[in-house]
Formats: structure tokens, C-alpha cells, sequence
């Protein structure tokens, strides 16, 4: 009898902060349904270990975002576009990372006015599915597979409206809507980003975040996230919001 899967590996360019954030979606997933699951970067990688009853890890892992209840908290905004949303079991947490304390949105709220925070994360659903068909025999490449997809969130910085990223630039050709997204990372960058959104300079537009390379759970890497445990901190980096056009999105991140 196999023994039973314990980590996942997957490869990762922490400059990208999309990349980053999602491998912090992938532990706080793991952390929801594993309390004593840890993760940590190592080389050019990103590494998730749970311990415990791991049951189809890490199939178990990807399903809990697709299979969970989203339903917009509608009560505590005005605009309903931009309402929190509520995940239900097993993942159970509530997504507000573009809101500001007083309910109003702030620069990570990327998304276009006609598409609300409940949509933009449900659209992912159907995508992730069709990457986790093309990854199957390689969960490693899972952040870089691709889908032809209407709009992002922004936190991928492989995904631009210029000639060098795309191949031409998309500000030429208006009619053209859809861009190669990486549906893991859109999906698990929103579930990331809240438990580890970065440390953000709001005047300057600066976003700043740390790698860390030794077994952390989601509570503690957290901290290192924010630079607040420097013996584990692997790299400093910082990024920026740059617009393209009508679009707004982070920037590669530089080491700092």
C-alpha cells in the first residue's frame, strides 16, 4: 500500500507578486483544512506539507475553493460590486482585502465597474478546473498554465497590455478582450491575500512583502510576510501599482 501525499510542490518566482500571493493562498487553504499544515520557499519553489489525515491531498486541497458557498455580504456596503464575500465550508473565511476600514475600496480593488467582487472570484471556478486537467501529471508548472480568460485581478505581473509581455499590445487592439491568465494564481491570490496582505505605502502606491525559507503555519508566516520575523526572511521585495491603459495591476517585484 502507497503511503499517502504529504507535500505539494510547486514552482515559483516570488518577484511576481500574483505567484507569491497565491502560494500564501495555497497554505491558507492547507492551514483550513490541516491546522498544523506548514509551508515555506525553497529555491524556486514553493512547498506545502500537512500532517494528520491527509485523506486525496492535495486533490482534497484544490477542490475546497471550488466546492465552497461564495455569497456577497451585502449588508455592510453601499455598493453591492464591492461587497465582502463569504466562503462557506470547508474553506469558511470572508474576503474584504479591497476595502479600507471605512468600507471604501482602496487600490487593490483592480476590477472592472461592471463586475462584482462575488463574480470575480467565482469566474475562476470554471478555469482552475480545465488547468488542473492540463497539470495533472505536473502540479510543479500549476502557477504558470495558462487560460484564455476575460480580466484579472491584477496581482500577476506576467500578464501585461504591452508588446513584451503578450506579444503585442493589447491598448491596439480594443475589441480584443481576453488575456492569458493563470486561473491558480487569480484564484488562490484572493484567498492569500487576506490573512497576508502586505505591508502598502498608499501615497507612494508601493507594496512591500518577504519570502521566508524555513516551515512556517499560515499565523506565523504571516508575520514574516510583513518582514516581523527577520530570521526567517529568505528575500525583501517591493512592487508597485502601474496602469495600462484603463487597467490597473502590480508590477515584477525588485529585491530590496
Amino acid at each position: 500500500m502507497n503511503s499517502p501525499k504529504t507535500t505539494l510542490n510547486v514552482q515559483v518566482d516570488v518577484r511576481n507578486p500574483g505567484q507569491f500571493f497565491a502560494c500564501c493562498g495555497l497554505l491558507e487553504v492547507a492551514h483550513r483544512l490541516w491546522p498544523k499544515a506548514e509551508g515555506w520557499f525553497e529555491e524556486d519553489n514553493f512547498i506545502v506539507k500537512v500532517q494528520g489525515f491527509v485523506g486525496d491531498f492535495p486533490e482534497s486541497l484544490f477542490r475546497a475553493p471550488l466546492e465552497c458557498e461564495a455569497i456577497a455580504e451585502s449588508d455592510c456596503v453601499q455598493d453591492l460590486k464591492i461587497a465582502p464575500v463569504v466562503l462557506g465550508p470547508p474553506i469558511s473565511m470572508r474576503l474584504d482585502w479591497w476595502l479600507r476600514e471605512d468600507g471604501t475600496p482602496n487600490l487593490f480593488k483592480t476590477w472592472a465597474a461592471n463586475a462584482s467582487s462575488c463574480q470575480m472570484f467565482m469566474k475562476w471556478r470554471g478555469p482552475f478546473k480545465n488547468v488542473l486537467l492540463q497539470s495533472a501529471s505536473e502540479l510543479g508548472s500549476l502557477l504558470t498554465t495558462s487560460q484564455w480568460t476575460q480580466g484579472s485581478y491584477g496581482f500577476d505581473s506576467d500578464v501585461g497590455w504591452d508588446a513584451l509581455k503578450v506579444g503585442f499590445s493589447l491598448n491596439q487592439h480594443k475589441g480584443l478582450k481576453d488575456l492569458p491568465t493563470r486561473p491558480a494564481i487569480e484564484l488562490f491570490g484572493a484567498l492569500g491575500l487576506q490573512r497576508f496582505f502586505p505591508a502598502f505605502d498608499t501615497k507612494k502606491q508601493l507594496v512591500e512583502y518577504a519570502s521566508w525559507n524555513v516551515p512556517l503555519r499560515a499565523p506565523v508566516a504571516r508575520l514574516a510576510v510583513l518582514g516581523m520575523a527577520p530570521v526567517v526572511i529568505e528575500h525583501r521585495l517591493q512592487t508597485k501599482f502601474v496602469y495600462r491603459g484603463s487597467f490597473k495591476g502590480l508590477a515584477a517585484a525588485n529585491l530590496i
